[in-house]
């Protein structure tokens, strides 16, 4: 039996019996020399396999065609060459014309894509949802199979066990794109993500009804801080401003709403990062109301992608790049203003009040500085990220070879913005007000593909196991009074792995001033967050090194707003 009939015995039999792709064959010399061919799906397309694509569309030359010695294979108008797998994963597609050649090189004037030729959906994107003991519903699944079905150039999508609906597009989904970028894919909070900051505080200041006392101090944390100018100061590194202009500045060192708080916590089990007893300060916040305006301004009913060709899609990213530093200098300035609350003797701190007045840029610097030196680490979870794909082992990395690839990440595995993929130490995975965040260690094995299954990403949070509309019903029905949901509380969380077999009971004072987000933040309303990291345990793509136990969660208070 020839290769053709070890194949596809016959193209009407096969299209009865298996899925397929519609395609034309051409001679590259003679273009208007063409063949119908009906792909079959389960064909390799690496094309060093016996029985791949790539044997089917020569012998479909040589036997439709009359043609004796094809050995090159081009893309029709835009003359790319199928020479690796990836290259006919990205070009299988229904209609898709392709050439044949006798060795000499594309005939004709290579057309590169264009946003006007339109998105066209990737039909070969991966999925891969890491969830297995935590609740993830039908709805999280099929908006992650509906998004890699309708936007183009996705090559890989993935679902961490944080996963839940959104209004539109998945939360808790990390989707790998070539040559697109997807704005809704990372919403309006852009730069969105977690700090960590040592305190000096002693665990025996904050442990059960002392952590009152020290909520009473968290004044001041709310309105505009200082001036324009020495919020623009605080938004400039080196010679760079990340200043959003003054409308939104004015919105610099706060928290925020939805499920943005600052957190004091203890250091339960430390790792060599973070040390037993340790007293911490978890901040998450983004860019507030400037990556939503960046949002609305580049996405429309009728668009949801940008080609990365597209002098729309540059302004995107130049802005993007803006609000992610923005983010993070917010997260910054929280830090400073909460610190200046929980150690107020210390000189370095006292900027973070508004009522000292310190006017020299020097000083704003300095204090930067020294802000540093207590950060842990910090990260972004909604953003945009260039980086080698697939991943390969770090031994293995040529930087000049490397494809790069745009990522719309959950929170990353990898020092973002280093083009090296140089591994993150610790990340935080915060479970909600009244359950612990657990300090994970990203793994990068030969079983999931260096980081590809995952995305290099992991989860970064517990994720929302009610919508807001329903916690609300559900937590007022429960509570009745908000303030019951704001003092600590006994909320039982079995430990797992515990080798004494002990338990875990939660202990938070609440600091929120907003009723509606404190039924809708309820603990109750959120994953457990043992069983995501228990899912990302299994498929060994990070390990647990330690807990910290939440002791004063910071909301919003209604002052100076």
């Amino acid at each position: 039996m020839d290769l053709a009939s070890a194949i596809c015995p016959s193209i009407s039999s096969l299209s009865a019996k298996m899925p397929t792709k519609r395609i034309t064959v051409a001679l590259n010399t003679n273009q208007s020399q063409r063949a119908p061919l009906l792909l079959p799906l389960t064909l390799s397309r690496n094309p060093a396999d016996r029985e791949s694509c790539r044997a089917l569309v020569i012998k479909t030359a040589q036997t439709k065609l009359k043609f004796r010695k094809g050995s090159r294979i081009f893309v029709f108008r835009d003359g790319r060459e199928l020479l690796q797998e990836q290259d006919w994963l990205d070009a299988l597609r229904d209609d898709v014309i392709l050439l044949v050649s006798a060795g000499e090189g594309y005939v004709g004037v290579r057309k590169e894509p264009t946003p006007e030729d339109g998105p066209v959906p990737s039909p070969d994107c991966s999925i891969h949802v890491l969830a297995k003991n935590a609740l993830v519903d039908s709805q999280s699944i099929a908006q992650i199979e509906n998004t890699v079905r309708t936007l183009p150039g996705l090559v890989h999508a993935c679902g961490q066990p944080d996963l839940h609906p959104g209004s539109k597009y998945p939360i808790g989904a990390v989707f790998v794109s070539k040559r697109w970028i997807h704005p809704p894919l990372i919403g309006g909070d852009i730069g969105c993500g977690m700090s960590w900051y040592r305190t000096t505080l002693k665990r025996s200041q904050v442990d059960d009804d002392k952590g009152k006392k020290v909520g009473e101090k968290l004044h001041g944390l709310e309105g505009p801080w200082r001036s324009q100018t020495e919020r623009e100061a605080w938004l400039t590194e080196g010679h760079e401003s990340h200043s959003a202009g003054a409308e939104w500045d004015e919105s610099l060192g706060t928290i925020g709403a939805g499920n943005h708080f600052a957190e004091i916590q203890v250091v339960e089990q430390g790792s060599s990062a973070l040390l037993e007893n340790e007293v911490i300060l978890l901040v998450h916040s983004g860019s507030r109301g400037y990556g939503g305006d960046i949002l609305k301004r580049y996405t429309s009913a009728s668009q949801d992608s940008l080609h990365e060709d597209d002098e729309k899609a540059k302004a995107y990213m130049k802005e993007h790049d803006r609000a992610c530093n923005w983010a993070k200098c917010n997260r910054d300035l929280i830090a400073l203003r909460f610190l200046s609350c929980l150690e107020p003797g210390e000189d370095a701190w006292a900027l973070g009040q508004n009522k000292c007045q310190v006017d020299s840029d020097m000083s704003i610097a300095d204090v930067k500085k020294t802000l540093q030196q207590r950060k842990v680490v910090d990260i972004w979870h909604n953003n945009v990220e260039r980086t080698r794909w697939p991943p390969r082992s770090p031994e293995c990395i040529d930087i000049q070879q490397a494809t790069s690839l745009a990522l719309s990440s959950d929170a990353p595995t990898i020092v973002p913005g280093d083009d090296t993929n140089k591994p993150l130490n610790i990340l935080p995975l915060p479970g909600s007000r009244g359950t612990p965040t657990l300090i994970l260690r990203p793994r990068f094995t030969a079983s999931t593909k260096f980081g590809l299954d995952n995305a290099l990403s992991l989860a970064h949070g517990a994720g929302r196991s009610m919508s807001r509309a329903n916690a609300y019903l559900a937590m007022t029905n429960r509570w009745g009074k908000a303030e019951r949901l704001t003092v600590p509380t006994s909320v039982l969380f079995q430990r797992p792995h515990a080798k004494d077999g002990s338990d875990i009971r939660g202990g938070t004072w609440v600091i929120c001033d907003e009723k509606q987000l404190v039924f809708e933040e309820a603990p109750e309303a959120y994953k457990d967050v043992y069983r995501v990291a228990e899912d990302l345990v299994r498929a060994d793509v990070a390990e647990v090194l330690g807990w910290c136990r939440p002791r004063v969660s910071y909301k919003v208070r209604n002052e100076g707003r």
